[in-house]
């Protein structure tokens, strides 16, 4: 179904059955099995059986009533009895699970029209499909580059299930909490009991020789009993009593606190909720890392095609780790590139007369070598081998538009 299509038919709909505006609506849904879900509320439908109901909305909307998959059609009486409410338009800041990003995707008809917002302090969030691409590993190093740069920098592990970003670096001082205590009292915390962890006990600060600039650290928290219950019961999707989400409370009281010129941001791989919070509740930005092959080629391609509609990131990507950089490896490397454009291409160019948000860089990828003595190092950054890493350095400081 096409999104032109999409929003004829709701507009034909509405045309229909819509005279009484403040009672009367129309609701079109696509779910994520490609099934037409209607609702419409409307005084045509008095004096009509439910099966004369269908038969005239079928009728209206054609060939496609093929694909219906619930159908309720109800007079504004019945609705009120049902306390039934026409649903709002959804903006972008309503997108918290990939659930919501699919449903998004698939019903531009239902979008909201808005501009997408620079949120502060910028975030970048580091995100793979797969494990084991060295995502973590890059965002240590990048960093460091970026602090040696003179940026002030906040470093977040969000990669609650296999925490390691605090591991490579000493703190000082060293915080008492990560942010999984801090995202657990913010959930479960009774009203009117004062909060016991600030803001200011769950980062510490790198020692960085001859840096002008700063870097900070948030672990996700000290592994225990403690920590593996509070994961299985936090949930990134809670919303506070202030209306607030966990993300959006850390993110105003880093910044007020620190305010850093950037968040880095080390995702949970895979489709999970701290995923999706780390893409679509936190980065303006992602750095995509994935290694040449299919599996990695396959999730990216999944995240494209619900990320189109989205117009609030700008996606960029990174090979790694590239085993071989003679002519056969860049060839494999290059091949698999072409696969991803040709994903990007048909995911972008859905219909010629939406315009798109999704900003990807589609004439260059950036390439992080496997290096052995990166990945049995016993300690991070290997300041030696920097360099590797300044691509990605220089990638972020562009788009941040630093002075």
């Amino acid at each position: 179904m096409s999104e032109t299509w999409l929003r004829s038919l709701k507009q034909k709909l509405t045309d229909i059955y819509v005279q009484k505006e403040a009672q009367e609506w129309v609701d079109i849904n696509v779910s994520t099995a490609g099934l037409l879900n209607i609702t419409i509320v409307s005084d045509k439908f008095e004096n009509l059986s439910t099966t004369q109901r269908i038969e005239a909305v079928k009728n209206d909307i054609g060939q496609q009533y093929k694909f219906l998959g619930f159908i309720s059609l109800y007079t504004i009486q019945e609705a009120a009895s049902l306390d039934l409410k026409a649903p709002q338009l959804l903006d972008e800041k309503s997108i918290h699970t990939w659930q919501d990003l699919a449903l998004w995707s698939t019903n531009p008809q239902n979008q909201s029209p808005s501009s997408p917002e620079l949120c502060l302090p910028r975030t970048v969030t580091f995100y793979s499909f797969k494990g084991g691409v060295g995502r973590t590993t890059a965002l240590i190093h990048v960093a460091w580059i970026l602090a040696m740069r003179g940026r002030k920098v906040v470093a977040v592990d969000l990669d609650l299930e296999a925490p390691g970003l605090s591991t490579a670096f000493p703190l000082n001082p060293s915080p008492k909490y990560g942010i999984v205590d801090y995202f657990y009292e913010k959930s479960y915390l009774p009203k009117g009991v004062t909060a016991k962890i600030n803001i200011t006990e769950i980062f510490g600060e790198v020692n960085i020789p001859d840096a002008t600039g700063r870097l900070f650290i948030v672990p996700a928290g000290y592994l225990s009993l403690d920590y593996i219950a509070k994961v299985d019961d936090l949930r990134a999707t809670t919303i506070l009593d202030n209306g607030e989400t966990l993300w959006s409370t850390f993110s105003r009281e880093i910044q007020n606190k620190l305010k850093p010129d950037l968040i880095l941001v080390d995702s949970r791989s895979g489709i999970n909720e701290w995923g999706a919070l780390s893409l679509l509740q936190a980065a303006n930005e992602a750095i995509i890392f994935l290694f040449p092959n299919e599996q990695n080629q396959k999730g990216i391609e999944l995240l494209l095609q619900s990320l189109t509609s989205f117009g609030r990131l700008s996606l960029n990507f990174v090979f790694s780790p590239v085993p071989d950089l003679s002519d056969t490896g860049i060839t494999k490397v290059i091949h698999a590139w072409q696969i991803l454009q040709k994903d990007i291409d048909k995911n972008i160019d859905i219909d010629e007369t939406t315009d798109h948000d999704l900003d990807i860089d589609s004439e260059d990828y950036l390439i992080i070598p496997y290096i052995p003595s990166i990945a049995l190092a016993d300690r991070y950054p290997v300041t030696g081998l920097l360099d590797y890493y300044t691509p990605i350095a220089n990638l972020i400081d562009e788009d941040t538009n630093f002075q």
